[in-house]
């Protein structure tokens, strides 16, 4: 039992209500699923919204009970109808990718709307993608932005790379600190395009000065981890000796990794190439092909040194709004649970 719920017992007071939800969430947490269904089912009978919640989360994916979809949605919508975000989240999310469901964005809006009304975190995001991609709503990169912005990003990481995208590249928002700010927080979480964005920063110059060498760095690494558009980059760069030796061995390499990915433009690139290429020129490059293969595919050291979610404080989000790089962070932050109004 929960030392705390111990405790609680040992002084006399009983709480079976509170204990079997903390006893169901600390075994959902440790993926003891059959265990977690059995604590929160009589308590989602009872109408606890928070394990009607959990008790649908798991009929719905079939985690510690065979799935059924039908009761999943069900507590599910209960738990939705007490104004439970969370559960208004994961609803709106099964409506707009049709799981258990027919597909409805409008519903999905609807149910993303009032969970982020709450401060959802999750739905707030999933609004984000929705209005950055056009997805059941008109492309509205302003609201996009604002949705984006309630993200913590040490809680979904993937926002940067879009705060970065849209910093960038919309005309209406551009803000080339903040677009390398948010690019750089995002590489350092692995986000291979991040790596490619920057080196397009880089290489270009765009709000710092122009740096070749980082450049192909950023590119090389991107390319190293399989990332198709980092690998088209690098051949064209060996293709045209833009800041190196020109090498056609080279540009063929990266360029037949990509188009091996059915990257189109890459393999475009790629016949372009090969049209001026003699027979022996040919079987030099395909032998640049298996020595690229064998000796620099996820061998590269990243360049940027990777931070866990956690270390990126509130404090920092709030100086990246204003365009000023953080100091990085050292001590550990905790994460506050917000209190249900």
């Amino acid at each position: 039992m929960n030392k705390l719920c111990l405790f609680l017992l040992s002084i006399g007071i009983s709480l079976p209500a509170f204990c079997g939800f903390v006893e169901g969430e600390d075994a959902f947490n440790q993926q003891h699923y059959s265990q977690a269904f059995s604590e929160f089912l009589p308590l989602a009978d009872e109408g606890d919204f928070r394990s009607q919640y959990y008790v649908g989360y798991l009929y719905v994916n079939g985690y510690g009970v065979n799935q059924n979809t039908k009761e999943g949605l069900r507590y599910l919508q209960s738990a939705v109808d007490q104004n439970y975000d969370m559960a208004q989240a994961m609803l709106g999310y099964l409506y707009s990718e049709g799981i258990a469901v027919q597909k409805d964005k409008k519903k999905a809006l609807q149910l993303y709307k009032m969970a982020a009304s709450q401060n959802n975190i999750s739905a707030n995001l999933n609004l984000g993608l929705m209005y950055y991609t056009g997805d059941g709503v008109t492309r509205d990169f302003k609201t996009a932005l604002n949705y984006f912005q309630k993200v913590p990003v040490n809680q979904k990481p993937i926002v940067a790379r879009y705060l970065g995208s849209i910093y960038l590249n919309n005309a209406s928002f551009r803000d080339y600190p903040k677009a390398f700010y948010y690019y750089d927080l995002s590489a350092r979480y692995g986000d291979l395009s991040a790596y490619f964005a920057l080196g397009d920063m880089y290489r270009k110059g765009l709000g710092i000065p122009t740096d070749t060498t980082t450049a192909i760095n950023y590119y090389k690494y991107a390319a190293t981890e399989n990332y198709a558009p980092a690998q088209y980059m690098l051949g064209l760069i060996f293709a045209n000796g833009e800041g190196v030796t020109k090498d056609i061995y080279k540009a063929y390499a990266w360029l037949k990794i990509a188009a091996d990915q059915n990257f189109t433009i890459a393999n475009d690139a790629l016949q372009k190439l090969i049209k001026n290429m003699s027979l022996t020129d040919l079987e030099k490059a395909r032998k640049q092909v298996v020595l690229v293969q064998q000796n620099e595919m996820g061998k590269m050291d990243a360049p940027l040194k990777a931070i866990e979610p956690e270390k990126v404080t509130a404090e920092s989000e709030q100086k990246a709004s204003e365009g000023i790089r953080p100091a990085p962070q050292t001590k550990r932050q905790p994460l506050r649970r917000r209190r249900r109004r």
